[in-house]
C-alpha cells in the first residue's frame, strides 16, 4: 500500500500536463469528464471536480474556480503574476457520484513572461453574463470584434483579455431575478493608444461617472447597438479608458510580490508568538471606577438632602399635631365607648375638653379653628339646659315647623 502511494505521487507530479499561460493575459482551463477519461452520460450532476494547488488545501490567489452547470465542466480562470516561480502545480480532483470513483489529475501552470503586455485597457461591466458564459469562444471573439472593427481599428493585431471577474466577487449585488447573469467585469488591453472613437466616447459617457453603478437599461449610448446585436447589456457607469505608464504593469508586480515571500504558494501558519496581545487593565479600570463615582455622588448627595437640617421646615402646627395624635385618636375611643353607654344627645366630658384643649392650643400659637370645629364646641355643652336635640353626628336639629298664625290685617 505505501509503495503505490509513493508510486502515486512521484509519477503523478512527473507526468502532470503543462499549460503555458502568459503575464497580464487571462487564461482558462477546461475541467471536464474527458480529462478523467470518463463520459458524460447526461445527468446534470453526475461529476463534481475540487481543484487546488499540490500539496495544499486551496488554489493561489490569482486563480480561480467557478463550475458551470450549463457547460456541464468547470473552469479555471486567473492572470499570472511575476513572481520567482514559473511552475505551479495543480492537482485536481474528480468525483464521479453514479459510482462514486475518485480520480486525481495532475496539472503545471507554465508562467512565461509576454513580449509586449498592453499599456492601454478599456474597462467594461457586462450586466446580463456570467464568468462562464466568456469562456465560450463566439462570445469572446464578438467582443474583440467590436473594439477591431468599430472602436479601436488599429488594436487589431495585439488586442487580448487583461482581466476577468464576476461582478459579484467584486462587491455588486446578485441580481433579483435568479435566471439573470450575475455581470461580469473585463478588460480588454492593448498596446495600441485610443482611438479618437475611445476618447469620443468616454466624454459622452463622463456625466454617468458620479452613478456607480447604473441601473439596467439606464443609458443609451450613440454605440449601443454594436454591443446589443451581439447580446451585450453594458454599465455605461463603469466605462473607463486605463493608460499605464511604460513598465507600469511588470513594475506594478514586483511591488506587490517584491518581499521575499509574500507570494508563496505554500501557506505559512501564524507564529502565536508574533499575534499582539491586547491588554484589558484600562477597560476593566473605566468599567469599575466610572459607576463607583457616580455611585457615591449620588450618596451624598441624597443624604444631604434627607438629614441636613434647614429653617424653613420647621412647622408648628405640624409638629403639635403630630405629638398630640395619639391622644386624640385615645380621646376619641374613649368618648365613642361612653357614648354608647350613654342616652342619645349626650356628648362626654373629655371630648369636649379635649375640643378646648384644642382651641386653645391654636390660639395661643396664633392660629384659628375651623368654622365646623367651633360649630361642635359650641353645640356640644354640658349644660341640663340645653333644649337643642342631637343627632347621630353630633349636629343640633332644626326647630320644630310652627305654622303662622292667621292675621287679617295682611
Amino acid at each position: 500500500m505505501c509503495l503505490r502511494v509513493v508510486f502515486f505521487l512521484f509519477f503523478g507530479v512527473a507526468f502532470a500536463r503543462d499549460h503555458n499561460v502568459l503575464m497580464t493575459e487571462v487564461f482558462e482551463i477546461i475541467i471536464d469528464p474527458p480529462m478523467f477519461n470518463w463520459t458524460y452520460e447526461g445527468r446534470k450532476d453526475q461529476f463534481v471536480y475540487e481543484a487546488s494547488l499540490a500539496h495544499s488545501p486551496d488554489l493561489p490567489s490569482w486563480i480561480h474556480y467557478v463550475s458551470s452547470e450549463k457547460h456541464h465542466s468547470g473552469f479555471l480562470y486567473g492572470v499570472p503574476p511575476n513572481h520567482k516561480k514559473s511552475i505551479v502545480p495543480l492537482q485536481v480532483v474528480g468525483l464521479n457520484k453514479k459510482n462514486y470513483e475518485t480520480r486525481v489529475e495532475n496539472l503545471n501552470i507554465v508562467i512565461q513572461e509576454k513580449r509586449s503586455p498592453a499599456r492601454y485597457e478599456v474597462h467594461l461591466k457586462i450586466d446580463n453574463l456570467n464568468v462562464e458564459d466568456m469562456f465560450e469562444v463566439e462570445k469572446m471573439e464578438a467582443l474583440k470584434d467590436i473594439f477591431r472593427i468599430h472602436l479601436w481599428r488599429d488594436s487589431e493585431e495585439d488586442l487580448y483579455v487583461t482581466f476577468l471577474e464576476s461582478a459579484v466577487e467584486m462587491g455588486a449585488r446578485k441580481p433579483v431575478n435568479p435566471n439573470e447573469g450575475e455581470g461580469v467585469i473585463v478588460r480588454l488591453g492593448s498596446e495600441i493608444v485610443f482611438s479618437s472613437e475611445l476618447l469620443e466616447l468616454q466624454e459622452e459617457i463622463r456625466p454617468l461617472y458620479k452613478m456607480q453603478p447604473c441601473p439596467r437599461d439606464y443609458k443609451r449610448t450613440s454605440v449601443e447597438r454594436f454591443f446589443r446585436d451581439v447580446g451585450f447589456a453594458l454599465d455605461w457607469c463603469s466605462f473607463r479608458l486605463i493608460q499605464k505608464e511604460e513598465n507600469n504593469n511588470s513594475a506594478m508586480h514586483k511591488s506587490t510580490f517584491a518581499h521575499g515571500d509574500e507570494f508563496d504558494d505554500e501557506w505559512q501558519p501564524v507564529s502565536r508568538d508574533t499575534i499582539p496581545i491586547r491588554s484589558y487593565n484600562r477597560e476593566l479600570a473605566i468599567t469599575i471606577t466610572i459607576p463607583t463615582i457616580i455611585m457615591l455622588v449620588l450618596v451624598l448627595a441624597l443624604t444631604f438632602i434627607l438629614c441636613f437640617q434647614h429653617e424653613d421646615l420647621n412647622d408648628e402646627q405640624s409638629d403639635f399635631f403630630l405629638d398630640n395624635l395619639f391622644h386624640i385618636c385615645l380621646d376619641w375611643h374613649k368618648g365613642s365607648i361612653d357614648v354608647s353607654e350613654q342616652p342619645a344627645g349626650y356628648l362626654p366630658r373629655n371630648t369636649t375638653a379635649s375640643f378646648q384643649a384644642l382651641s386653645l392650643a391654636n390660639h395661643a400659637l396664633g392660629h384659628d379653628l375651623p368654622s365646623d370645629m367651633l360649630l361642635l364646641n359650641r353645640s356640644h355643652t354640658d349644660s341640663p339646659n340645653s333644649t337643642l336635640n342631637r343627632g347621630v353626628h353630633c349636629r343640633p336639629s332644626p326647630p320644630p315647623y310652627i305654622r303662622p298664625k292667621f292675621k287679617p290685617e295682611i
